[in-house]
């Protein structure tokens, strides 16, 4: 792929760059990159989508406290806010696990939906666009809301962009916090320090109070899945139908209301790219044999599974015993599961 075709690569193919430090300053990085395991590593694609879902959401609330702010100019051009990425990257306020978790979900999702449209002969994707005409006014309105929401989370260019809506209450006020740290410094010049912090703590508070953690993707899809299960119109069919589309997160809300489980934790399971514990989910989520194997064949290869045989025939393995201690596991809290499998005891593990 050419530079022109992929923007990332043209810092690397441009020979003329700025030098990089070379001997013993580097080395640890260096060491801790060259050994990381390739399968686990980011693409390319993976790198460079984050990257730009966490610059513009910087911006986004950058530019959110400098309004909320008096007599706070907001930069002519991008320069600013790219400069406030940088020392909030070098100083590790944005290296957060929900926020990169947050972000690596996005750009699976994103990954797998356009997997999925690609495919030769496959339709547009008209499972939620279809809701919009249901019979029912209340389900008629929130696939209209989540396609609204999905339509404000791409760019000009068709790029998906991270809300700040989409963050967690504690990532958004970790966010909001180093980046109101960031603009200190520009805004004591001005008015001293005691009054500097005076006029960011007013702004922080009210960005904080624009946070709408209802309008997420997540929380509107998981919206729209309660309504279609209260009018008994969460079937089979729909669901094999958005899981061809590669509507994972519509997918996931839907076994999760199925089985009383956390979106979240049905879609982590999705995406484990470990088929037994892919098969599990479906088993939990009541998806019939003939509807778990077409989301096997339509995009079964998105979500990591490289023997569909191997899957499906482990689907027909679990027993409901299986199905009911893998569902114990995934729905007890993470930190316990975390000093289960830290610890190395056999009682308690993943049994599927």
């Amino acid at each position: 792929m050419k530079p022109e075709e992929w923007p990332i690569a043209a810092s690397a193919a441009d020979q003329s760059g700025r030098a990089r430090r070379a001997g013993r300053d580097r080395l640890s990085t260096v060491r801790v990159d060259f050994f990381l395991d390739s399968a686990e590593r980011l693409t390319e694609q993976e790198r460079a989508l984050m990257t730009a879902m966490l610059h513009c959401m910087v911006a986004d609330i950058a530019d959110a406290l400098r309004a909320a702010l008096p007599n706070m100019a907001t930069p002519a051009n991008d320069e600013g806010n790219l400069a406030i990425f940088d020392r909030l990257s070098e100083a590790g306020l944005l290296d957060r696990a929900g926020l990169m978790r947050l972000l690596l979900r996005r750009a699976d999702e994103e990954r797998i939906a356009t997997g999925a449209k690609s495919r030769a002969g496959r339709r547009e994707a008209r499972v939620v666009q279809g809701l919009v005409s249901h019979r029912d006014g209340a389900v008629a309105a929130a696939a209209m809301a989540l396609i609204i929401a999905r339509g404000r989370r791409r760019d000009r260019f068709g790029q998906c962009l991270l809300h700040f809506d989409d963050l967690p209450r504690d990532e958004a006020r970790a966010l909001v916090c180093s980046l109101a740290a960031a603009l200190r410094a520009d805004l004591v010049v001005g008015t001293g320090a005691a009054e500097a912090d005076r006029q960011l703590a007013a702004a922080m508070a009210q960005v904080m109070a624009s946070l709408d953690t209802g309008s997420s993707v997540e929380n509107l899809t998981a919206t729209l899945i309660r309504l279609l299960d209260e009018e008994d119109a969460l079937s089979n069919e729909l669901i094999g139908a958005a899981a061809i589309e590669g509507e994972i997160n519509f997918v996931a809300q839907a076994l999760a209301r199925r089985c009383g489980l956390s979106g979240e934790v049905a879609l982590e399971e999705l995406l484990s790219a470990d088929p037994r514990r892919i098969m599990a989910m479906l088993r939990m989520g009541n998806l019939a044999r003939e509807v778990a194997g077409g989301l096997l064949a339509g995009i079964g290869d998105l979500l990591g599974i490289s023997d569909l045989g191997r899957a499906i025939a482990e689907f027909d393995r679990l027993s409901d015993a299986d199905v009911a201690n893998a569902r114990s596991w995934v729905a007890a809290d993470p930190l316990y599961q975390y000093a289960v499998d830290s610890l190395g005891t056999d009682n308690g593990q993943r049994t599927v």
